[in-house]
């Protein structure tokens, strides 16, 4: 819905009830809405965290990587307190000769608690493998790897991995060999097949699984020495735990993205981790910050705290940036600041942008704009795109606060391209 002066009111991803003020403006802008979205989930945390990932394939020289994990897919950053959980992933080639090629690959994760039994499982497939031009191949290699919970304690297992069709150096192997086998590769070094790495403790299970891991110690003509390719890796974590939630998010003070491109990334990026930071306030900072004509400020600070006890997790992100300038002053203010806070007490969720606010804000030719704007305020700004103001967005698990974003959409006179977003003052915060 259109509104006069180029206002535009954008459904928010979730509400609760009317925010009690109203603008008085010739303009008619409308208020936003006061998110406090509270989510039940289908289960309390059974006091055990899972965790895993897989991919196809990889290699490496120490820190120097020479092809990135293959359509990887894991449980996340922190993993799951609550299952069910499930997640897939899968691509058709690889072509990193002479380290690696391979076929089509699929890879998965899973969490699951049935009758008792807490399960972790992934698990990673690939086809029509090829390791350092024909040393090395076989037409599927499957990676299973599965870490469990029961009446007993913890477990882990393998079963279901396999190689088929695998030739090392011109011998065929007709069978999974057993748990860590290891086979010299003359001139280049060995192979370990099967390679498992478990870790089984009173409180925890863990189970990796590389069924080809190719370790290269040797001078040859093909990889340098210090290579280490994989092919389908699959591993699986469960925790005993007695926390209620973990945490997640950033803040940042700007950022410019042309395209898929970043043209200036996250300024002053500060995370939150999983787990919290114990209540300390961790902090970022930038003296000042010019990309004009996109942007200019003044001091930039992010932070980032957070608690995470058996009762809750509670943590919150902020930017607050100073003296902001955007578009040869068609947008300022002397501070803006985001805040981004999430709660969980193991079964609610609460997220929200107490603290978020603008001091003198100016957007030229909207003299009725005021530091009160409501959230997701849009306004259509002719000859050059979309303004966002205090734009709040809702994931299944956070809230993410933009205080000012740009959209550029149409040709402009300060030669911006089109496609390009400009953000200023971020915060989000997750609670899992």
């Amino acid at each position: 819905m259109h509104l006069s002066g180029g206002l535009r009111r954008a459904e928010p991803a979730m509400r609760t009830q009317p925010h009690p003020k109203r603008t008085s403006s010739s303009i008619a802008l409308l208020t936003g809405l006061l998110f406090l979205p509270v989510r039940s989930v289908p289960a309390q945390s059974s006091g055990i965290q899972y965790a895993g990932d897989a991919y196809g394939s990889f290699a490496n020289v120490a820190d120097r990587i020479i092809a990135g994990k293959s359509f990887p897919v894991f449980m996340g950053p922190c993993g799951t307190l609550r299952p069910p959980l499930s997640g897939a992933n899968t691509g058709a080639t690889v072509n990193a000769r002479p380290a690696v090629a391979t076929g089509a690959i699929d890879t998965t994760v899973s969490a699951t608690d049935v009758s008792g039994t807490q399960t972790s499982q992934t698990t990673a497939t690939t086809h029509s493998v090829d390791v350092l031009t024909g040393l090395i191949t076989a037409r599927e290699v499957r990676a299973v790897s599965a870490s469990s919970h029961d009446a007993t304690g913890f477990h882990t297992s393998a079963a279901g991995s396999s190689l088929v069709g695998l030739v090392v150096a011109g011998a065929p192997i007709l069978v999974v060999p057993a748990p860590n086998t290891r086979i010299d590769l003359a001139g280049f070094g060995h192979v370990i097949l099967n390679e498992q790495i478990v870790n089984i403790q009173p409180t925890s299970a863990s189970l990796s699984v590389n069924m080809i891991h190719v370790v290269v110690t040797r001078t040859n003509t093909l990889v340098p020495v210090g290579t280490n390719i994989i092919v389908s890796h699959a591993k699986s974590r469960l925790l005993g735990t007695s926390i209620a939630g973990t945490l997640g998010g950033f803040a940042y003070g700007t950022s410019l993205q042309q395209g898929r491109q970043l043209a200036s990334g996250p300024s002053a990026m500060q995370p939150l981790g999983c787990h919290g930071t114990n209540g300390a306030v961790r902090t970022n900072s930038a003296v000042a910050l010019d990309f004009q004509p996109a942007f200019a400020t003044a001091v930039v600070t992010d932070t980032a705290s957070g608690v995470v006890t058996s009762t809750s997790a509670q943590g919150e992100t902020t930017s607050t940036v100073e003296a902001a300038n955007l578009l040869s002053s068609l947008v300022t203010a002397d501070v803006v600041e985001a805040h981004a806070n999430a709660f969980t007490d193991g079964s609610t969720f609460t997220f929200k942008d107490t603290g978020t606010s603008f001091v003198n804000l100016s957007v030229r030719g909207f003299p009725d704009i005021k530091d009160d704007v409501p959230p997701n305020t849009r306004v259509a700004l002719p000859g050059l795109g979309d303004l966002w103001l205090r734009r709040e967005i809702f994931g299944p698990n956070s809230i993410e606060v933009r205080m000012i974003e740009v959209v550029v959409n149409q040709a402009n006179v300060q030669g911006i391209p089109i496609g390009t977003n400009i953000r200023v003052a971020v915060a989000r915060a997750s609670a899992h």
